[in-house]
């Protein structure tokens, strides 16, 4: 997969991709990552990328043409995401779609918002949850590592059968132990020393439904 991130702060990726599992996706040459500077696309000697909102309004609105021109430079078009705080709602089935794409463009906005205008040239307005923040490189960096452990090969397929909101379950997780098994008068729970895997089964599944019903009783209402 290539992935081109289109930011006016290209140094906040750094870290991201140069850690973890971005890292190792991109040493097995299953990710590529392409930044691109949308202030290169910008014209005049200030290079402007922003400007007055029409009708007035706090804030500078990030310029469309400016926004065209920088995705136009990526050719083949790839499917094009636009981060916005208006955007529908990202969750695990978007990350699986997204993934399987052979390669995505993450436009970040910023300042009061992008003319509306680009979503012509998008296809999916995405927003990570219910928050404003400043820009979208965070979200970014979230999709990103979302998709990234989804690209067959990178992370061992048995570890993504039970997580959180990934099927057939769409409950959270069940709780993890480890060593040491007493920490602080905190002990494992005893079943998990049994053995028996059938009853390890069992209580997997009433602790996932446990902990769903407390956290995120919406899940089951989905269902």
């Amino acid at each position: 997969m290539k992935v081109y991130l289109l930011t006016l702060f290209p140094e906040i990726f750094q870290g991201i991709l140069t850690q973890s599992i971005a890292k190792r996706a991109q040493d097995k040459k299953l990710l590529k990552v392409k930044i691109i500077n949308i202030r290169d696309f910008a014209q005049g000697p200030h290079k402007t990328v922003d400007d007055t909102p029409y009708g007035g309004g706090k804030g500078m609105v990030m310029k469309v043409d400016v926004l065209y021109r920088a995705l136009s430079s990526i050719k083949p078009k790839p499917f094009t995401v636009l981060l916005s705080a208006s955007g529908e709602k990202y969750n695990q089935q978007t990350a699986k779609e997204f993934s399987k794409h052979k390669s995505i463009a993450l436009i970040c906005g910023h300042y009061e918002g992008v003319d509306e205008r680009i979503e012509r040239y998008t296809d999916k307005v995405i927003s990570t949850g219910d928050y404003i923040l400043t820009g979208g490189e965070i979200p970014a960096m979230v999709i990103i590592d979302s998709i990234t452990r989804l690209i067959p090969g990178v992370i061992q397929k048995d570890s993504l059968i039970e997580e959180s909101f990934s099927e057939p379950s769409t409950m959270l997780e069940y709780p993890q132990y480890t060593r040491p098994e007493n920490f602080k008068d905190q002990k494992v729970p005893s079943i998990l020393l049994s053995g028996n895997h059938l009853k390890i089964k069992k209580w997997r599944e009433e602790q996932s439904l446990k902990r769903t019903k407390k956290l995120r009783p919406d899940l089951l209402k989905a269902n």
